[in-house]
């Protein structure tokens, strides 16, 4: 049984979710279809790699995935479909794909040509959902277009070190708890990390350990009117092995959040100082 995932900025008030899983389902009435997300911001494309990256290697190997965030055709993006890592990624090439996998990574690129891609105001239904079914159905990718050698580049911010002993990070995404999560990775800080101590300096908050999870910050063998309360920023790798900032067990709506508490933004930036 074919598996075929969906992530776009539709959100769920309208009908274009429901129009594509039906139009899908006529199609390729045995798939199975996965909702990635739908409440992308628009036309967020570091958002939507960030989650999509997050998503698929939990997939099943032959996998596709539809992403359907600035998807239309134009001047300056393409319509291709990709084959990396065992997976295919159908979409607009407007730079999504250089920050999902490294070049090396990817297998095959294809630029689709298709009668409604270039007049199409609904891509994802009306080309998209094509490519796949003809996938799903064994057609090769080389028929649906031409190959071509590349994608486009998505130029961001990286981590970098200004000075031996400090390492500077960003914002990449925060999380519908508020929680602030950081390009700088485990294997990334343990390069730096031979220093006695270290301070993450976020906004106007010091950090001085990286604990396991979010309740390693709580002493569970004091009384429970004695434990921390939500309301200390802590530091943790989550499951991506990316440095996050959370507030524990805060509530983001009543201001009860990392990102709310210290007033944080997607691009701010992120301060490490190891100390000898």
């Amino acid at each position: 049984m074919s598996v075929i995932t969906l992530t776009s900025d539709f959100g769920i008030k309208d009908y274009s979710v429901a129009a594509v899983k039906g139009r899908l389902l006529q199609d390729l009435p045995a798939v199975t279809i996965v909702d990635i997300s739908h409440n992308i911001t628009p036309f967020n494309i570091p958002e939507t790699a960030y989650i999509v990256k997050a998503a698929y290697p939990n997939f099943p190997k032959k996998t596709l995935h539809i992403i359907g965030v600035d998807g239309e055709k134009n001047n300056l993006h393409k319509h291709v479909v990709i084959q990396a890592k065992n997976h295919y990624f159908i979409g607009a090439d407007n730079g999504i794909f250089s920050l999902l996998f490294p070049k090396e990574a990817i297998e095959e690129i294809i630029d689709i040509h298709h009668p409604k891609s270039q007049h199409s105001s609904f891509p994802t239904l009306d080309v998209f959902v094509d490519v796949a079914a003809e996938i799903v159905n064994g057609t090769p990718l080389a028929n649906l277009g031409e190959p071509i050698n590349q994608v486009k580049e998505w130029v961001q911010n990286t981590p970098n070190s200004a000075h031996h002993n400090e390492l500077l990070g960003h914002i990449v995404y925060i999380d519908h708890l508020g929680n602030v999560i950081t390009d700088i990775s485990k294997s990334l800080f343990e390069k730096f990390n031979d220093k006695p101590s270290f301070e993450i300096s976020i906004s106007n908050t010091k950090i001085t350990k990286i604990h396991e999870n979010y309740s390693a910050l709580v002493d569970y063998s004091l009384p429970s009117a004695q434990r921390q309360k939500p309301e200390k920023a802590i530091a943790i790798f989550n499951s991506l092995g990316l440095l996050e900032s959370a507030l524990y067990k805060g509530i983001p709506n009543h201001g009860g959040s990392a990102a709310s508490l210290l007033g944080l933004s997607v691009g701010d930036s992120i301060t490490i100082s190891f100390n000898n």
